[in-house]
């Protein structure tokens, strides 16, 4: 009785160390899809800040040539100035809009990120709490986190 006992489980520890494997597979594969999404993310923020910069460094010449022309008083220059600047204004005002936009998703989507890798430390720490449990109740030494049998 007490050998099929021990080996009933044992068995129910072999299980449980093959569903804590699984368990870590897709823990490890959601950490490398995360991660490039994560990097993702970063790369279109840098993207979008330099797109801004971009944008503001062409509306800052607009405004220059305009304050040029407005100081030569030269009429011709200022109206075609003048359309520049408020063309690169318009564009500045959509890339900050898109740029707020981007940074706000960003941010939600690191706070899911991050809650999503707090679950994920949580249930590993439970597996290798019911993982050792297991173990102790099978009489197995050896490393119970790894699942080797001694």
């Amino acid at each position: 009785m007490k050998l099929w006992r021990t080996r009933r489980t044992r068995a129910a520890y072999s299980r449980l160390v093959a569903e804590v494997a699984e368990h870590d597979a897709i823990h490890a594969a959601e950490e490398i899809v995360g991660s490039a999404w994560m990097a993702g993310l970063v790369e279109a923020e840098g993207q979008a800040a330099a797109a801004q910069r971009v944008c503001t460094h062409m509306r800052d010449t607009a405004y220059e040539i305009y304050r040029s022309a407005e100081s030569a008083r030269d009429t011709e220059r200022l109206s075609e100035s003048y359309r520049e600047l408020a063309a690169s204004q318009q564009a500045l005002g959509r890339v900050q809009d898109r740029n707020d936009g981007l940074r706000q998703f960003a941010e939600r989507e690191r706070a899911v990120w991050e809650e999503a890798s707090r679950m994920r430390a949580m249930e590993m720490l439970a597996d290798r709490e019911r993982l050792a449990e297991a173990a102790r109740a099978a009489g197995v030494r050896g490393d119970p986190v790894s699942g080797e049998l001694a």
